[in-house]
């Protein structure tokens, strides 16, 4: 492994001998992920190596357990559970591609194939199944205000607990992609058609129009479920989802993004700051709250790297984190953010 660390003007520069696909961090750690499989834990502050293993066949996403003491892993071999305080690897499963989401009381649930696992944060010992048969399961999110885990499968949504279903959600469209607000509010979907389509814990619905007429294939909300990011081939659409009278009051804002970007990442917190970076080599943070529905927001601040940008995640409240195509992996700070 090639390895580089330096300090530079506004943070610091880590190398990899690989092409990062995964970035994420949690208080003073950071793990970086390879395409070919090689996991890298380093120091946030300083980007010195902490620890490292290997996920035969690569990664495509990593993210750490909401107490900071395990990070999940997933590629389109397979998946594991590392548990960085100590360097244990808790469990490592081959197979096919592989999904993960964290619950809010360290819960990880893992789709593969037609299989949805739930597996205890703290040991990596499994707790119980949601799915497992000859389907196709598409995503999955926890709705922790309930305690359950919605499966997109077979064009619908699913709610599982460890007794088993509990509901079924129908949609106008086969359901492909799911987001969830943190407090249960709402479930967002989006499929093989264009537009996104919002279901209420209260029975209540809402379908989003789409801007564009191409199928959306990425959902990111905010820390807050106020705001949401669809993003499909044109770029990024924002969707406000302030709740009044009990109904979704859409304002749609259209991002002149790179298309394929990076996924978008909320700065954590809220406060309607989005940060995108995609082939261009840019790092930009855009404020959705500023200017008005019909007219697509300026950036708030922008940074130019060296090589197109693979993965990207929010350092703080004014820094980013990313890593690009060449191995790079560097922190860049904003400090010109830091008081919105």
């Amino acid at each position: 492994m090639t390895v580089m660390a330096t300090r530079t003007g506004l943070g610091w520069e880590h190398g990899i001998d690989d092409v990062p696909s995964a970035v994420a961090l949690s208080g003073g750690l950071c793990v970086v992920a390879g395409a070919a499989g090689g996991v890298r834990l380093l120091d946030a502050a300083t980007g010195q190596l902490q620890g490292r293993i290997v996920l035969p066949g690569g990664v495509y996403r990593a993210g750490f357990s909401p107490d900071g003491t395990v990070v999940a892993l997933a590629g389109p071999t397979g998946y594991a559970l590392w548990r960085v305080t100590d360097g244990a690897l808790l469990m490592r499963t081959p197979g096919l591609p592989a999904r993960f989401a964290w619950s809010a009381g360290n819960r990880c649930a893992v789709s593969f194939g037609g299989a949805v696992r739930v597996y205890a944060g703290d040991t990596g010992t499994e707790s119980w199944r949601a799915v497992d048969g000859p389907v196709q399961v598409d995503d999955v999110v926890w709705v922790d205000s309930v305690g359950g885990l919605a499966v997109a499968l077979g064009g619908e949504v699913h709610m599982y607990g460890p007794r088993g279903r509990t509901n079924v959600w129908t949609y106008p469209i086969p359901v492909r992609v799911l987001a969830g607000a943190p407090d249960g509010a709402w479930l967002c979907a989006a499929g093989d058609a264009p537009g996104v389509h919002i279901r209420g814990a209260g029975g209540t619905h809402e379908d989003l129009g789409a801007v564009g007429g191409a199928p959306v294939t990425g959902l990111a909300l905010d820390c807050g479920g106020h705001r949401l990011a669809a993003e499909d081939s044109a770029g990024l659409t924002v969707w406000d989802l302030a709740a009044r009278g009990g109904r979704v009051r859409p304002r749609p804002r259209r991002l002149p993004a790179q298309p394929h970007a990076c996924v978008p990442s909320w700065r954590p917190g809220g406060g309607g700051l989005m940060a995108t970076s995609g082939g261009d080599g840019m790092l930009v943070v855009w404020d959705v709250r500023a200017g008005s529905a019909r007219k697509a927001p300026t950036p708030l601040a922008r940074r130019h790297v060296s090589a197109p940008v693979t993965a990207l995640a929010w350092h703080g409240r004014d820094a980013l984190l990313f890593a690009d195509r060449t191995g790079r992996v560097g922190a860049q700070w904003f400090r010109e953010i830091g008081s919105r």
